[in-house]
């Protein structure tokens, strides 16, 4: 039995087929294009993210301005944690001059700049040395002016030194050899590199496969 033709795939040129074909090609480059600018923007938020909190040092310079003022954490009415003074005066190490005159020096060091610079181990240790000389000198010279003026302040005068110093290397140690500096470039390279582009459930369009659906001979 003979199949009769089918006018309607018969009407079909190939120039209908390349166009559609085409079209379709067009339709799955923009969807690539669509979904590669995705990614690009969730990783540009992830490297944002993580280079926010590799420098920031706000959260710490705000911590040790508070252990100056000798202010320890609590909560208040609606449960929220929060800094509070203490109500002993001997437990406030340091009048607002005092810790203005601290924080004005500490703030030079523990910064991004720091950070993000390379240091070698002796040269930490020499700025260290410095640093050290500097802080005993100011207070040594300023003690009752800055508010140590009482026996039980004064005996705070080593552990002041000491948490000051502890954590400003600890600051330069994270830039010893450029180290943080090395893991932010080593970030962006994983960002860029190490992810392929989500394609979803996009496949890629053939010519064979459009031409049998059209002429009724795909599956």
């Amino acid at each position: 039995m003979t199949e009769e033709p089918n006018e309607e795939y018969d009407s079909i040129t190939q120039d209908d087929v390349d166009a559609l074909v085409s079209q379709a090609n067009t339709a799955e480059a923009k969807n690539v294009e669509l979904n590669n600018a995705l990614i690009n923007l969730t990783h540009e938020k992830k490297d944002g993210n993580f280079l926010h909190h590799q420098i920031s040092t706000d959260d710490l310079l705000n911590r040790l301005e508070n252990f100056y003022a000798g202010n320890y954490q609590g909560r208040d009415e609606d449960g929220n944690v929060c800094w509070k003074a203490p109500k002993d005066k001997d437990l406030v190490t340091f009048n607002q001059y005092g810790v203005n005159s601290l924080m004005e020096i500490i703030s030079k060091y523990i910064d991004r700049n720091t950070i993000l610079s390379d240091y070698s181990e002796q040269r930490i240790y020499e700025i260290m040395g410095d640093i050290g000389d500097e802080l005993i000198l100011l207070i040594l010279c300023n003690y009752e002016k800055m508010g140590m003026d009482t026996y039980h302040k004064k005996t705070k005068f080593r552990i002041i030194i000491a948490t000051t110093t502890h954590i400003i290397e600890s600051t330069y140690r994270r830039a010893k050899n450029g180290r943080t500096l090395e893991e932010i470039n080593q970030s962006k390279v994983v960002s860029q590199y190490g992810e392929k582009p989500v394609m979803g459930n996009m496949v890629p369009i053939r010519r064979s496969n459009v031409v049998q659906r059209i002429l009724g001979m795909g599956g």
